[in-house]
């Protein structure tokens, strides 16, 4: 662990946050809003991102923030890319001058630790990779190994949700003096006029509950399911909103009760939802789900990561595994109301 140097009395502490991407999301929202209570608390940030890439979009909350655009970084591994990204943040920090350093997710989290260490650094994982099916098992060994080595180098380790913490612990993934779990913060939305919503998608005819799936349309987030669970549920109609690879695949094999409608507003898309559904294998604590609950709105949801710290199962939704389980939700949601 590296002992802070003293911070120069005649300015603001400095923070430089360090993300790959900005895209729409939940962690999006969770840094601009690290970022502004940061602010108001007198300290000074910078936050170096990359670029999202080709089929997401970009949060429009990153030109309210002070940023440092890392041209060469992106969420992918590219040994040629990935030296650059890290001469690039290497000039930041020499004129940034942070007096903390503070990563997000693996890649941001890769190149702020490797090499030598001038000031303290705290790392977050918004959520793992210990089960994401995009890395095989060997893959998953190998990161295994590399955040157990840069973890090393984190003088702090933050998890968004207790599960997330338990999960990274038990594959020997830092220590446990080194943890802490801070929930997101949200505010309330302002949901939009249902009734307007529903006529600018052409839905305003549709009488069926409406089941929203919110997020990218990644091989994580299981939008495929989406599709089996619509194939499934004729007596609902099924709105997912977002965007990613996956959607044009998606779109092609959308039965009747599917639509697919690109990147919306969340105030728009939970105004019209009368049941929130989450498919994801693997998750952090999802900041739409709080939003829909917040909204009113019962959950449908895989159990992994922190979901159950948020979804009373039960009570404010249903958490599932199979389809099967998932299936049984959406008739509970139907049968509480």
């Amino acid at each position: 662990m590296v002992k802070s140097k003293a911070v120069n009395k005649t300015r603001k502490p400095r923070v430089l946050h360090v993300i790959a991407r900005m895209n729409v999301g939940g962690t999006a929202v969770y840094l601009a809003n690290l970022v502004t209570g940061l602010t108001d608390l007198g300290v000074e940030n910078l936050l170096a991102i990359g670029n999202v890439p080709i089929g997401e979009v970009e949060d429009g909350v990153v030109a309210k923030l002070p940023i440092a655009r890392i041209g060469s970084m992106s969420r992918s591994l590219n040994f040629a890319n990935d030296r650059a990204a890290k001469r690039e943040l290497d000039a930041i920090i020499k004129s940034f001058k942070p007096d903390l350093i503070h990563s997000h997710t693996f890649k941001a989290g890769l190149l702020v630790r490797f090499g030598k260490k001038s000031v303290p650094i705290v790392h977050t994982f918004h959520g793992h990779h210990l089960y994401d099916p995009e890395f095989g098992t060997v893959k998953r060994s190998v990161l295994n190994v590399i955040e157990k080595r840069l973890a090393a180098k984190a003088d702090a380790i933050v998890t968004i949700g207790e599960n997330v913490k338990k999960e990274l612990l038990a594959v020997g993934i830092g220590k446990p003096s080194q943890y802490v779990s801070i929930a997101p913060g949200i505010d309330d939305l302002k949901l939009s006029s249902k009734a307007k919503v529903l006529k600018s998608l052409s839905l305003e005819k549709e009488k069926r509950p409406i089941v929203m799936w919110l997020g990218r349309f990644t091989q994580v987030k299981r939008p495929d399911r989406v599709v089996a669970l619509a194939k499934k549920s004729p007596d609902l109609f099924f709105v997912m909103a977002g965007g990613g690879e996956m959607v044009d695949a998606i779109r092609r094999s959308a039965p009747s009760n599917l639509k697919v409608v690109g990147w919306q507003k969340k105030e728009d898309m939970w105004a019209i939802a009368d049941i929130a559904l989450c498919t994801s294998d693997s998750e952090g604590m999802p900041l739409s789900l709080i939003e829909a609950q917040l909204a009113g709105i019962p959950v449908v949801s895989t159990n992994v990561g922190s979901v159950n710290e948020i979804v009373v199962d039960g009570v404010t939704g249903k958490l599932g595994k199979s389809d099967s389980e998932l299936i049984a939700g959406f008739k509970w949601v139907i049968a509480a109301e």
